[in-house]
């Protein structure tokens, strides 16, 4: 197993590859392919997708760079940039996936 320390994709903390995952920038459901896959912790990731439909990613937000500017995921960045990378908090679900 690979321990080479690695930076989130959209929050930039490090993170053993281990523990990052496997973002589809342009969703597998919308034509998106290995091409399209970006490393991410898992706080970021899983509030991606509480966050957004797979239609509005693929739309709106199909890189890193657009996701980063993205306006509801602004006030969670700068917060989590600020965050050891050992945190480990669930995300709360959305009450309505935009």
């Amino acid at each position: 197993m690979n321990d080479t320390p690695e930076s989130c994709g959209l929050c930039g903390r490090p993170f053993d590859r281990r523990h990052l995952t496997k973002h589809h920038c342009l969703p597998r459901e919308k034509g998106g392919d290995q091409d399209d896959v970006e490393l991410l912790c898992s706080q970021c990731h899983s509030m991606i997708h509480a966050t957004y439909t797979n239609e509005t990613l693929a739309k709106l937000y199909p890189t890193l760079d657009q996701l980063r500017a993205a306006p509801e995921l602004s006030a969670f960045l700068h917060w989590v940039r600020k965050q050891p990378p050992s945190r480990r908090k669930r995300n709360a679900p959305r009450k309505r996936k935009l």
